[in-house]
């Protein structure tokens, strides 16, 4: 694993928000490269959440959004973490940049939103990750996954939408080109468990859940 994967993994998996550990943990079986880029899509998810949450007032919360926009479209040298690792994803994946633009819009419409709902942004995020990890044919269940788990993290109504049928779950271990995947997969098991009643986002057993679903299909 590249000291980029580790690092943009370390830091969601250590990461105060409930989507880190178990993120981290769906992207465990996914090559180095695509680890880093995931985990560092959803760092700066993260990172724009403090954003858009902390500052009492929105003009704050605003003004901290923008500096990820003109940090991302600078293409200088930069002494945040983050930054200089989505720069290093940039030489690597056409377009990712001015995805990664459009997708901080999301965070600054939400600034300006009355509850500063983001469940928009989170939802563009599993897609852009979706479409950089090979999986562009899955976006729409991609999308899906991020509202769900989005609402569902934060026990607004979890249980309201159907979860995915087992067979619709097993489709998401190949990509568009038939290769073998596993973060999407993992996650719309987790999706699946977080619908039941109860479920706990970081139960302690978590990683042996997912090795469980990994081996031998996802959750009844």
């Amino acid at each position: 694993m590249t000291d980029n994967a580790k690092t943009a993994l370390a830091a969601l998996r250590d990461s105060d928000h409930p989507f880190g550990r178990p993120l981290a943990l769906c992207l465990m079986f996914e090559p180095a490269n695509d680890q880093s880029l995931a985990a560092s899509i959803f760092d700066l998810a993260i990172a724009l959440d403090s954003a858009l949450h902390i500052p009492s007032e929105s003009l704050l919360a605003a003004i901290r959004v923008q500096w990820w926009v003109d940090a991302l479209s600078d293409s200088t040298a930069q002494t945040a973490l983050l930054v200089t690792q989505l720069h290093a994803q940039f030489q690597t994946y056409d377009g990712l940049q001015s995805d990664i633009i459009d997708l901080i819009g999301h965070w600054q419409t939400a600034c300006h939103d009355e509850n500063r709902d983001n469940s928009d942004g989170w939802a563009a995020v599993w897609a852009l990750v979706a479409k950089h990890m090979g999986q562009a044919a899955q976006l729409a269940i991609a999308t899906d996954i991020g509202h769900q788990l989005h609402h569902a993290i934060r026990g607004h109504e979890p249980h309201a939408a159907k979860p995915l049928n087992r067979q619709k779950i097993s489709a998401l271990r190949r990509d568009d080109a038939g290769q073998k995947r596993s973060f999407l997969y993992l996650a719309a098991c987790w999706l699946r468990y977080m619908q039941r009643p109860n479920a706990d986002a970081n139960h302690p057993a978590l990683v042996w859940k997912m090795l469980a679903w990994q081996l031998f299909g996802p959750p009844k």
